[in-house]
Parts: C-alpha cells; structure tokens; sequence
C-alpha cells in the first residue's frame, strides 16, 4: 500500500486536496520520526472534560494518583533544591557569564523552562487543568 502511494500520488496535489488543520497533521505525521515531533495529541490534555493522553481517556484512578504525585513533588525538598540550582544556573548564563545574546538568551530560556514546569505542576496539583486545555466543541 505505502509503496504504491508513493508511485502514484503526487504529494502537493495530495496536501492541496486537504484542508488546513489536516495538513498540518499529515505534515506533522511526516517528519514525526525524522524531528522527533510532539504535538497537542502526545501530551496530557482535556477533551470534552475528559483527560487524555495520546487519545486515550485517563482513569480517574490514574488522575487522582498525577494529582497526589504532583502534590508531593511540588513539596518535596528535591523540588525546591533543583528550582534553586536552575535559577542559579540561569542567573550565572544571564550576568556572570554573559558575553552576547545568545547566552543571555539561553539562561532566561532555563527560567522560561523552569516556570512552565511549575505551572504545569501547580496546575496539576490542584487538579484543574492538565497541560493543554482543547474543547472540541
């Protein structure tokens, strides 16, 4: 089948036959091996109030034990010690070590980093909303 495919469609009448949102997924699709791609279906998400991960539903089980899990991480010593050494890390890039904007660049990506993990942990923790929110509504 694949190699037929390959013989006979032409790949841009193909994607101009599609419309944009599924062009982008059959893209994304295309070079998922190649670029080693994560898009909104791979991450943990809401879909009509249900979470989900890679498509599948998530028991209420699990999601109570992410939620307990995240609690405890966000209280854990180990939490606090490597939110610490990041923005120490961060900071040395930023000022101590700087030399143009491109390192200057890279340790405020480190705090971009370390925010959005909080963020996501926070979020998890009270249970409100998992990383990405979509309503297919």
């Amino acid at each position: 089948m694949k190699w037929l495919l390959k013989k006979f469609v032409d790949i841009d009448d193909f994607l101009d036959t599609l419309e944009e949102k599924d062009r982008e997924y059959v893209l994304t699709l295309a070079v998922k091996k190649l670029f080693n791609t994560i898009n909104a279906d791979d991450i943990l998400k809401i879909e009509n109030g249900q979470w989900t991960v890679a498509g599948k539903p998530i028991l209420e089980a699990e999601k109570n034990r992410l939620i307990a899990e995240a609690r405890a991480f966000l209280d854990s010593k180990l939490w606090k010690l490597l939110q610490k050494d990041i923005q120490y890390q961060a900071n040395r890039k930023m000022f101590l070590f700087s030399q143009d904007t491109m390192t200057l660049t890279a340790g405020k990506l480190w705090l971009f980093t370390l925010d959005a993990i909080k963020t996501r942990l926070e979020k998890l923790k009270d249970g409100t909303a998992p990383m990405v929110k979509r309503n297919n509504s």
